[in-house]
């Protein structure tokens, strides 16, 4: 029910986290502080599982199949389970593999990771910048504070303007 990449419980964490935080501004800072410490923690994990001491194959369990009168699979779907063709790693559900080249396996997160930095050093600099010219922060978080509905038909410029402010509002 989950997409390939948000299988993982670690990824899936992450997304929970954000479900909530989105439709509330105040917990926003809040998720992005979260989401940075769990990502490294993500990263470190996975670095670390691909250290020679760790062995998946003394903690791997291999699943007994089912009795036929046990489950409601044909005999073909449980032969092509995962859960039955070999050793299950454990930590598999939790987005962690052994064996994997270590860049590419750690770079959607390193993406995340380099999204959240430079999103607080914007927030840092605004905040700077609000604080040096003695600025009041604007009331709603967008990026033009004098466009709203009203100026939506007025001019093609106002008009981008507004589905600016909608995008970054929204998203």
């Amino acid at each position: 029910w989950l997409l390939p990449h948000q299988v993982s419980l670690m990824n899936f964490l992450l997304v929970l986290l954000w479900a909530f935080a989105m439709p509330y501004c105040r917990f926003r800072h809040m998720a992005s502080c979260l989401s940075t410490v769990w990502t490294c923690i993500i990263i470190v994990c996975k670095m670390l599982y691909q250290l020679k001491i760790v062995d998946p194959s003394e903690y791997s369990s291999n699943c007994t199949q089912p009795q036929l009168n046990g489950t409601n699979l044909s005999p073909e779907e449980l032969g092509n389970s995962t859960l039955y063709r070999g050793p299950v790693d454990p930590a598999n559900w939790f987005g962690i593999r052994k064996g994997y080249p270590n860049l590419g396996y750690i770079q959607n997160h390193l993406q995340v990771l380099l999204l959240l930095v430079l999103e607080a050093a914007v927030y840092r600099r605004q905040e700077y910048y609000r604080k040096q010219h003695q600025l009041v922060p604007p009331v709603t978080e967008t990026i033009f504070e004098d466009i709203s509905r009203e100026h939506l038909d007025h001019s093609l410029g106002t008009c981008a303007k507004y589905f600016l402010n909608y995008f970054y509002y929204k998203f």
